[in-house]
């Protein structure tokens, strides 16, 4: 969806909202200075759109690829204009990267042996992409804007943000995109998620929440991005302002972009989170410090409960005992009722290797027991080139 405050009138060829009510598409319906009007979104590959604004009527029909970008033209602000020309030259930067992953791999039931995704240009042979689309992976094969299709590598991969980094085995001298400042996105600037054209079209966006994300894997963003509308296309996209700086990478769907409302969206991983370990991925394939112990746990959040939906064979927690449908009421002897706050006190035990006590609740049963914990990505499969 689209925010735009106008004063003309205006009749829209897609469904739209006025005031938060529903309008049908075709109707002619005429603002009035203040008025909120949100349209959606809608992906295809030629989008007509009609405006007819008080003082004359504009056709046109867009593209493909770049349809969503340009769908609700006639909003305006005062950042970096977004033209067709900046979306075209920033195209040339993005990929599509798609891996396999052996049947044997850690992640090959959870995540599928086959991951497609995208990826971005951050200098003239790297590319920055989510990090689950290459995680494991033995072969990754980088689809060009033009059409080639080229074998590459991962390069390096890091959990505690998410970001993988991958290169192809033939130099490509891509033109990279800027890093830009994930610190500075305004509610009211348009953004915009750029998938590879070889996967799909890229959509104007707006960043609507940056309030912590905790994932069941042992994941936790402390201030993802949030973004409106959704982009089905959104795994290792950039998100780019309109300067055509890197502001994150594109990781999930949600349902809820915005708290407590039912608000499609993405959440992307911000890219300032890339700045302090970039060049320890480029130059050993991981983070040189701050390396955060690991369970080996799947857990869910129920009525102040953590409980534990998987443990992963082999796994710290496996070694130790913990078992599925166990209760974790404590760790090191504090209780927890809070998945954030379990993961933040993992990590906060010391690095990898460090010991940690859990306290389980099992039949009815209290139980400890000694995890041994380990670095992440020692315990994954990894391929020969890595």
């Amino acid at each position: 969806m689209r925010t735009a405050f106008v004063d003309k009138g205006i009749s829209l060829l897609v469904p739209f909202l006025v005031n938060g009510k529903d309008r049908e598409p075709n109707t002619h319906f005429t603002f009035t200075a203040g008025d909120e009007v949100i349209a959606l979104v809608i992906e295809t590959d030629i989008i007509p759109i009609k405006v007819n604004f008080l003082v004359g009527t504009m056709n046109m029909s867009i593209a493909k690829y770049i349809s969503a970008v340009f769908l609700l033209f006639f909003a305006s602000n005062s950042y970096a204009e977004i033209t067709k020309e900046k979306v075209q030259r920033y195209y040339e930067s993005i990929v599509s990267v798609r891996s396999l992953v052996p049947p044997e791999a850690r992640t090959a039931a959870s995540l599928g042996v086959e991951r497609e995704g995208n990826g971005v240009a951050i200098d003239e042979n790297h590319i920055l992409t989510i990090g689950y689309i290459v995680l494991e992976s033995e072969s990754i094969e980088i689809g060009l804007s033009d059409g080639r299709r080229l074998p590459g590598k991962l390069v390096g991969y890091d959990h505690t943000s998410g970001f993988g980094i991958i290169k192809s085995v033939v130099p490509l001298k891509m033109p990279p995109l800027k890093l830009g400042n994930s610190d500075d996105i305004n509610s009211k600037e348009d953004l915009l998620i750029l998938p590879s054209p070889n996967r799909g079209t890229g959509s104007i966006v707006r960043s609507v929440s940056r309030r912590p994300f905790t994932g069941w894997w042992e994941y936790f963003v402390e201030s993802p991005i949030y973004t409106t509308p959704p982009n089905r296309f959104w795994a290792g996209a950039p998100i780019l302002n309109g300067n055509g700086e890197i502001l994150g990478i594109g990781s999930l769907f949600v349902s809820e972009s915005v708290p407590g409302i039912s608000s499609p969206g993405n959440m992307s991983v911000p890219i300032n989170l890339l700045k302090p370990i970039l060049e320890d991925l480029l130059s050993i394939g991981r983070r040189k410090s701050k390396i955060q112990p690991y369970l080996g746990i799947s857990s869910d959040e129920s009525n102040d409960q953590i409980i534990v939906t998987r443990v992963s064979k082999g796994g710290p927690a496996y070694q130790a005992g913990i078992k599925p449908q166990d209760i974790i009421m404590a760790i090191n002897g504090s209780q927890i009722t809070k998945l954030e706050s379990f993961y933040k006190k993992i990590w906060n035990s010391g690095e990898a290797g460090v010991t940690i006590e859990l306290s389980v609740l099992r039949s009815g049963s209290l139980m400890n027991f000694k995890v041994i914990t380990v670095d992440r990505l020692d315990f994954f499969f990894k391929p020969q080139s890595f």
